[in-house]
């Protein structure tokens, strides 16, 4: 008798018992609907109806639009969290600890966890903006298309079950698959998957701040005098506002030089297309849209190749394309004297961001440029200790501030060739002038409860996140 394959649609609270919810379980979604997301709380909805309690979440990253998971907390549905927890859950979670610290993973050690089963998962939830009926499925087409589906690609291989979620059932087969049906048991239908115009959360647009941009602008001075603005280079950039104006400015550089750069890679954005587009890089190469106008040139373009997360950053892997890049351009919350740096709480302490890729590339990269204020209105950016160490001193190169540019003394060939051709000053001086401006930094109030704890790409702890007190 032959096999027959019957179609796997039905709705997400059937198929989450179908594949067998039960208490304690582990569920994982990926982040690239960023605020846009709706599929991660009809899930919770879903697994409220059922009864079932004591979840983890292994999602890549929360957002303000997950605000309704701070109820679910309350409510005993989620009791532990494994992946970053940006804005409004993270503030809760500061000041109410879970029962076991939250795990913040870099995407590269995420990748990683999952592959070896470190964290396991028993079932993916996979949001998709088409999909057949069969599970072959995109986030590139679409009426809510919000870029290339590849962070959940090792979920979809590794977890115990796998559940597509979509809005959009398209004509076998789906015309892009980013994630196949050999992995998939259910394709559940939903309304609305989200909206993908949030995917463009605030950390995603473009400093219109002028102090802000001249620090994008002597970011390219920097690279300029290290010699990295040549043919062939490679070149990646966070999605903070001065990130983006430096990918703005640094394609104006490779215009007015004539140079084209070999790739240019990350999260992709319409700064980095238009590099692309006006012939200042060979190839693009990407794995995630944070704008409406990526995702339009995704979808229009479809030969252009998209990274598996395991390529990009997965430190267990024998080769990464981090490790190719020249230079990446990165923000953070907080830089020391030491040249650590805090990319996941505030000064206060609350754990309000997430990681991303910002370890993976800093150690990947040969020149990390990590760029900052002095100080953010009465707080003091660049201090003696950070709050938290999200990236450690050794994979920092240098510091690009409002009042100039400090190079990690372990960087003595760095040093000698931008000597004279920049403004320089040391991480001291820097230091000295953000505490004449703003005073010492505040005492922190913590209590000793761990709320979070922070891993290295390597996988071992390297910081913990404490418990704020209340006011």
């Amino acid at each position: 008798m032959k096999y027959r394959n019957e179609s796997k649609l039905t709705e997400l609270k059937t198929a989450l018992k179908k594949c067998g919810l039960k208490n304690g379980d582990t569920i994982s979604f990926h982040h690239q609907l960023r605020n846009g997301d709706s599929v991660l709380n009809l899930t919770l909805e879903a697994v409220k109806e059922l009864g079932v309690n004591n979840i983890r979440l292994a999602q890549n990253a929360l957002f303000n639009v997950h605000k309704p998971v701070i109820d679910y907390i309350k409510d005993g549905i989620v009791s532990r969290i494994e992946g970053s927890i940006n804005g409004v859950v993270g503030d809760y979670v500061s000041y109410h600890p879970l029962k076991n610290p939250a795990i913040l993973r870099s995407h590269g050690r995420r990748w990683a966890d999952v592959k070896t089963k470190n964290l396991g998962i028993d079932i993916a939830v996979i949001a998709a903006s088409s999909s057949d009926e069969k599970g072959n499925c995109t986030g590139i087409t679409g009426k809510n298309a919000f870029g290339p589906i590849v962070y959940s690609q090792i979920d979809a291989m590794k977890a115990k079950k796998v559940i597509v979620v979509t809005d959009n059932v398209v004509e076998y087969p789906c015309t892009y698959q980013e994630i196949t049906e050999g992995f998939v048991d259910y394709v559940a239908t939903v309304d609305s998957i989200g909206n993908p115009e949030n995917i463009v959360s605030g950390s995603t647009k473009i400093t219109d701040n002028p102090v802000k941009q001249q620090i994008a602008h002597d970011c390219i001075s920097l690279m300029d005098a290290a010699g990295i603005i040549k043919n062939g280079m490679s070149f990646q950039s966070g999605a903070g506002g001065i990130s983006l104006a430096a990918t703005k400015y640094l394609g104006e550089s490779l215009e007015e030089k004539n140079i084209t750069a070999s790739f240019v890679m990350g999260g992709l954005t319409k700064y980095l297309v238009d590099i692309y587009n006006k012939g200042g890089a060979k190839k693009l190469y990407y794995a995630q849209c944070f704008d409406t106008e990526s995702v339009k040139f995704v979808s229009e373009n479809p030969g252009m190749p998209v990274m598996d997360i395991g390529h990009y950053a997965d430190p267990t892997s024998k080769s990464r394309t981090v490790d190719s890049l020249d230079t990446v351009v990165l923000g953070g919350t907080e830089v020391d004297t030491k040249f650590n740096v805090n990319v996941n709480t505030h000064s206060d302490g609350r754990l309000l961001h997430g990681i991303g890729g910002h370890q993976d590339t800093a150690a990947g990269a040969k020149l990390t440029i990590i760029t900052v204020p002095l100080y953010r209105k009465k707080n003091p950016i660049v201090r003696e200790n950070v709050t938290t160490v999200t990236t450690p001193n050794d994979v920092v190169d240098a510091v690009v501030t409002n009042e100039g540019i400090a190079i990690n003394p372990k960087r003595k060939d760095l040093l000698e060739k931008v000597k004279g051709k920049i403004n320089l000053v040391s991480i001291e001086e820097l230091k000295n002038m953000a505490y004449v401006q703003t005073g010492k930094p505040v005492p922190l109030n913590l209590g000793d409860e761990v709320v979070a704890e922070i891993k290295w790409i390597d996988g071992k702890i390297i910081d913990r996140v404490y418990r704020v007190k209340e006011e």
